[in-house]
Protein backbone atom coordinates (compact mmCIF):
# COMPACT_ATOMS: atom_id res chain seq x y z
CA UNK A 1 0.00 0.00 0.00
CA UNK A 2 1.16 3.51 -0.81
CA UNK A 3 0.81 6.96 0.72
CA UNK A 4 0.23 10.01 -1.47
CA UNK A 5 1.84 13.28 -0.40
CA UNK A 6 0.25 16.27 -2.15
CA UNK A 7 1.87 19.66 -2.47
CA UNK A 8 5.09 18.66 -4.23
CA UNK A 9 8.26 19.74 -2.43
CA UNK A 10 6.52 21.66 0.35
CA UNK A 11 8.37 21.93 3.65
CA UNK A 12 6.09 19.70 5.71
CA UNK A 13 5.31 17.33 2.84
CA UNK A 14 9.00 16.76 2.12
CA UNK A 15 9.67 15.95 5.77
CA UNK A 16 6.73 13.54 5.96
CA UNK A 17 7.78 11.84 2.72
CA UNK A 18 11.32 11.25 3.98
CA UNK A 19 10.13 9.97 7.36
CA UNK A 20 7.77 7.54 5.65
CA UNK A 21 10.49 6.38 3.29
CA UNK A 22 12.83 5.83 6.23
CA UNK A 23 10.05 3.73 7.79
CA UNK A 24 10.02 1.53 4.65
CA UNK A 25 6.73 2.93 3.37
CA UNK A 26 5.95 3.37 -0.33
CA UNK A 27 5.51 7.08 -1.04
CA UNK A 28 4.16 8.88 -4.11
CA UNK A 29 4.44 12.66 -4.33
CA UNK A 30 1.81 14.59 -6.25
CA UNK A 31 3.26 17.71 -7.83
CA UNK A 32 2.10 20.35 -10.27
CA UNK A 33 5.62 21.23 -11.37
CA UNK A 34 7.35 17.86 -11.07
CA UNK A 35 9.76 19.35 -8.51
CA UNK A 36 10.02 16.72 -5.77
CA UNK A 37 12.79 15.58 -3.42
CA UNK A 38 15.36 13.33 -5.03
CA UNK A 39 14.67 9.63 -4.80
CA UNK A 40 10.86 9.82 -4.81
CA UNK A 41 8.34 8.77 -7.43
CA UNK A 42 6.14 11.64 -8.54
CA UNK A 43 2.89 12.06 -10.40
CA UNK A 44 1.29 15.08 -12.03
CA UNK A 45 -1.29 16.55 -9.64
CA UNK A 46 -2.46 20.13 -10.06
CA UNK A 47 -5.21 21.33 -7.71
CA UNK A 48 -6.37 23.79 -10.36
CA UNK A 49 -6.59 21.13 -13.09
CA UNK A 50 -9.22 18.52 -12.29
CA UNK A 51 -8.08 16.40 -15.24
CA UNK A 52 -5.01 15.45 -13.16
CA UNK A 53 -6.97 14.15 -10.15
CA UNK A 54 -7.15 10.56 -11.40
CA UNK A 55 -3.41 10.37 -12.14
CA UNK A 56 -2.21 9.06 -8.75
CA UNK A 57 -4.68 6.19 -8.93
CA UNK A 58 -3.68 5.10 -12.42
CA UNK A 59 -0.05 4.23 -11.64
CA UNK A 60 0.45 0.51 -12.40
CA UNK A 61 1.02 -1.57 -9.29
CA UNK A 62 0.32 1.31 -6.87
CA UNK A 63 -2.48 1.04 -4.32
CA UNK A 64 -2.94 4.34 -2.45
CA UNK A 65 -4.68 4.02 0.91
CA UNK A 66 -3.70 7.27 2.65
CA UNK A 67 -3.31 10.89 1.53
CA UNK A 68 -1.60 13.94 3.03
CA UNK A 69 -3.56 17.00 1.91
CA UNK A 70 -1.94 20.40 1.51
CA UNK A 71 -4.05 23.12 -0.03
CA UNK A 72 -2.25 25.13 -2.73
CA UNK A 73 -0.69 28.45 -1.71
CA UNK A 74 -1.86 31.47 -3.62
CA UNK A 75 -5.57 30.57 -3.58
CA UNK A 76 -8.03 31.77 -0.95
CA UNK A 77 -10.68 29.13 -1.60
CA UNK A 78 -9.82 26.08 -3.74
CA UNK A 79 -12.18 23.90 -1.66
CA UNK A 80 -14.47 22.81 -4.50
CA UNK A 81 -11.54 21.25 -6.35
CA UNK A 82 -10.14 19.66 -3.20
CA UNK A 83 -13.50 18.10 -2.37
CA UNK A 84 -13.74 16.72 -5.90
CA UNK A 85 -10.30 15.14 -5.47
CA UNK A 86 -11.36 13.64 -2.13
CA UNK A 87 -14.37 11.98 -3.77
CA UNK A 88 -12.13 10.52 -6.48
CA UNK A 89 -9.64 9.30 -3.88
CA UNK A 90 -12.32 7.60 -1.82
CA UNK A 91 -13.77 5.94 -4.92
CA UNK A 92 -10.29 4.52 -5.50
CA UNK A 93 -10.00 3.01 -2.02
CA UNK A 94 -8.38 5.76 0.08
CA UNK A 95 -9.34 5.35 3.74
CA UNK A 96 -7.24 7.93 5.57
CA UNK A 97 -6.60 11.65 5.07
CA UNK A 98 -4.27 13.93 7.00
CA UNK A 99 -4.96 17.62 6.46
CA UNK A 100 -2.54 20.34 7.56
CA UNK A 101 -4.12 23.56 8.73
CA UNK A 102 -2.91 26.75 10.33
CA UNK A 103 -3.54 26.80 14.06
CA UNK A 104 -5.67 29.95 13.79
CA UNK A 105 -8.21 28.33 11.45
CA UNK A 106 -11.72 27.74 12.79
CA UNK A 107 -13.87 24.86 11.60
CA UNK A 108 -16.93 27.05 10.99
CA UNK A 109 -15.02 29.80 9.18
CA UNK A 110 -15.49 30.64 5.53
CA UNK A 111 -11.88 29.83 4.62
CA UNK A 112 -11.28 27.25 1.93
CA UNK A 113 -9.46 24.96 4.34
CA UNK A 114 -12.37 25.18 6.80
CA UNK A 115 -14.73 23.97 4.09
CA UNK A 116 -12.42 21.01 3.34
CA UNK A 117 -12.21 20.27 7.07
CA UNK A 118 -16.01 20.19 7.38
CA UNK A 119 -16.32 18.01 4.29
CA UNK A 120 -13.89 15.43 5.63
CA UNK A 121 -15.33 15.67 9.11
CA UNK A 122 -18.73 14.60 7.84
CA UNK A 123 -17.19 11.40 6.54
CA UNK A 124 -14.94 10.57 9.55
CA UNK A 125 -11.90 10.19 7.30
CA UNK A 126 -9.63 12.79 8.76
CA UNK A 127 -6.86 13.57 11.14
CA UNK A 128 -6.47 17.34 11.16
CA UNK A 129 -3.04 18.61 12.17
CA UNK A 130 -3.04 22.18 13.41
CA UNK A 131 0.18 24.11 13.62
CA UNK A 132 1.95 27.29 12.66
CA UNK A 133 4.95 25.67 10.98
CA UNK A 134 8.29 27.29 10.40
CA UNK A 135 7.29 28.88 7.08
CA UNK A 136 9.25 31.86 8.37
CA UNK A 137 11.85 31.19 5.68
CA UNK A 138 9.25 31.27 2.92
CA UNK A 139 7.71 34.51 4.16
CA UNK A 140 10.76 36.37 5.44
CA UNK A 141 13.96 34.62 4.41
CA UNK A 142 14.59 36.81 1.36
CA UNK A 143 14.13 40.05 3.32
CA UNK A 144 16.49 38.91 6.05
CA UNK A 145 19.16 37.82 3.56
CA UNK A 146 18.94 41.01 1.51
CA UNK A 147 17.85 43.69 4.01
CA UNK A 148 18.43 42.28 7.52
CA UNK A 149 14.79 42.84 8.39
CA UNK A 150 11.38 41.24 8.11
CA UNK A 151 7.93 42.80 8.03
CA UNK A 152 4.63 42.02 9.71
CA UNK A 153 1.48 43.64 11.09
CA UNK A 154 2.02 41.92 14.44
CA UNK A 155 3.57 44.16 17.11
CA UNK A 156 1.96 42.23 19.95
CA UNK A 157 1.35 38.65 18.84
CA UNK A 158 2.79 35.84 20.94
CA UNK A 159 3.11 32.73 18.80
CA UNK A 160 3.95 29.09 19.68
CA UNK A 161 6.03 28.48 16.56
CA UNK A 162 6.45 24.79 15.73
CA UNK A 163 9.05 23.26 13.43
CA UNK A 164 8.05 21.29 10.35
CA UNK A 165 10.21 18.42 11.62
CA UNK A 166 7.98 18.01 14.66
CA UNK A 167 4.77 18.27 12.62
CA UNK A 168 6.23 15.56 10.38
CA UNK A 169 6.81 13.23 13.32
CA UNK A 170 3.16 13.53 14.39
CA UNK A 171 1.97 12.88 10.84
CA UNK A 172 4.23 9.82 10.63
CA UNK A 173 2.58 8.28 13.68
CA UNK A 174 -0.85 8.89 12.18
CA UNK A 175 0.06 7.24 8.88
CA UNK A 176 1.65 4.24 10.56
CA UNK A 177 -1.17 3.68 13.04
CA UNK A 178 -3.23 0.51 12.67
CA UNK A 179 -6.34 2.42 13.67
CA UNK A 180 -8.03 4.91 11.40
CA UNK A 181 -9.03 7.36 14.12
CA UNK A 182 -10.71 10.64 13.35
CA UNK A 183 -9.27 13.44 15.45
CA UNK A 184 -8.14 17.05 15.44
CA UNK A 185 -4.63 17.45 16.78
CA UNK A 186 -3.11 20.79 17.61
CA UNK A 187 0.70 20.92 17.56
CA UNK A 188 2.40 23.91 19.15
CA UNK A 189 5.94 24.98 19.94
CA UNK A 190 7.46 24.94 23.44
CA UNK A 191 7.38 28.73 23.91
CA UNK A 192 5.33 31.81 23.13
CA UNK A 193 7.44 34.36 21.26
CA UNK A 194 6.83 37.75 19.72
CA UNK A 195 8.35 38.65 16.36
CA UNK A 196 10.49 41.21 18.18
CA UNK A 197 11.90 38.34 20.22
CA UNK A 198 12.49 36.31 17.03
CA UNK A 199 14.44 39.25 15.62
CA UNK A 200 16.50 39.43 18.82
CA UNK A 201 17.28 35.71 18.66
CA UNK A 202 18.22 35.90 14.98
CA UNK A 203 20.50 38.85 15.74
CA UNK A 204 22.36 36.79 18.34
CA UNK A 205 22.53 33.60 16.25
CA UNK A 206 23.46 35.24 12.93
CA UNK A 207 25.86 37.78 14.40
CA UNK A 208 24.30 40.79 12.69
CA UNK A 209 21.41 43.11 13.52
CA UNK A 210 18.03 41.75 12.37
CA UNK A 211 15.01 44.02 12.73
CA UNK A 212 11.31 43.25 12.92
CA UNK A 213 9.58 46.10 11.10
CA UNK A 214 5.89 46.64 11.84
CA UNK A 215 4.08 48.03 8.80
CA UNK A 216 0.52 48.84 7.82
CA UNK A 217 -1.77 46.16 6.38
CA UNK A 218 -1.63 47.93 3.03
CA UNK A 219 2.17 47.95 3.02
CA UNK A 220 2.41 44.27 3.89
CA UNK A 221 -0.21 43.30 1.31
CA UNK A 222 1.77 45.16 -1.33
CA UNK A 223 5.00 43.51 -0.16
CA UNK A 224 3.58 39.98 -0.29
CA UNK A 225 2.05 40.63 -3.68
CA UNK A 226 4.99 42.33 -5.39
CA UNK A 227 8.01 40.82 -3.65
CA UNK A 228 6.76 37.26 -3.17
CA UNK A 229 4.57 37.17 -6.26
CA UNK A 230 1.38 36.09 -4.54
CA UNK A 231 -2.00 37.07 -6.00
CA UNK A 232 -3.42 40.22 -4.40
CA UNK A 233 -6.46 38.44 -2.94
CA UNK A 234 -4.25 35.81 -1.32
CA UNK A 235 -1.88 38.46 0.06
CA UNK A 236 -4.86 40.28 1.60
CA UNK A 237 -6.03 36.99 3.13
CA UNK A 238 -2.61 36.39 4.73
CA UNK A 239 -2.44 39.88 6.16
CA UNK A 240 -5.91 39.54 7.62
CA UNK A 241 -4.86 36.26 9.24
CA UNK A 242 -1.84 38.00 10.78
CA UNK A 243 -4.13 40.67 12.23
CA UNK A 244 -6.20 37.96 13.91
CA UNK A 245 -3.03 36.45 15.35
CA UNK A 246 -1.94 39.83 16.66
CA UNK A 247 -5.28 40.09 18.45
CA UNK A 248 -4.38 36.96 20.45
CA UNK A 249 -5.77 34.13 18.35
CA UNK A 250 -2.72 31.90 18.84
CA UNK A 251 -2.23 32.59 22.54
CA UNK A 252 -5.58 31.12 23.54
CA UNK A 253 -4.37 27.60 22.77
CA UNK A 254 -1.42 27.86 25.13
CA UNK A 255 -1.62 25.41 28.04
CA UNK A 256 -4.34 23.21 26.55
CA UNK A 257 -3.61 19.68 27.82
CA UNK A 258 -4.79 18.18 24.52
CA UNK A 259 -1.98 19.88 22.59
CA UNK A 260 1.10 18.07 21.38
CA UNK A 261 3.97 20.28 22.46
CA UNK A 262 7.10 20.44 20.36
CA UNK A 263 10.57 20.65 21.85
CA UNK A 264 12.59 22.73 19.39
CA UNK A 265 12.92 26.35 20.53
CA UNK A 266 13.19 29.30 18.16
CA UNK A 267 16.87 29.61 19.06
CA UNK A 268 17.49 25.96 18.18
CA UNK A 269 15.55 26.41 14.95
CA UNK A 270 17.57 29.51 14.07
CA UNK A 271 20.85 27.68 14.65
CA UNK A 272 19.68 24.77 12.50
CA UNK A 273 18.69 27.14 9.69
CA UNK A 274 21.62 29.57 10.01
CA UNK A 275 22.86 28.83 6.50
CA UNK A 276 19.51 29.85 5.02
CA UNK A 277 19.97 33.42 6.24
CA UNK A 278 23.40 34.05 4.74
CA UNK A 279 23.35 37.45 2.96
CA UNK A 280 23.10 37.35 -0.81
Amino acid sequence: MSILITGGASQVGSVIAQLLKDAQQDVIIGSRSGRVPQGFESVKLDWMDVSTFENPFQIPGVDIKSVYLLLPPGYVDPSDNIKQFIDIAVSNGVKRFVLLSGSAVEKDADFGISKVWRYLDEKNWITLLFGLPDNFLEFHGKDIREHNEFKSVMPNAKIPLISVAEIGQVALKVFLSDKNERRDQRIIGPELVTYDKVAEILTEVLGRKITHKVVTPEELTNHYSKELGWPLEYAQFLVQAEQYVDAGLEERWWGNPENINGKETVREWAKRNRSNFVPT
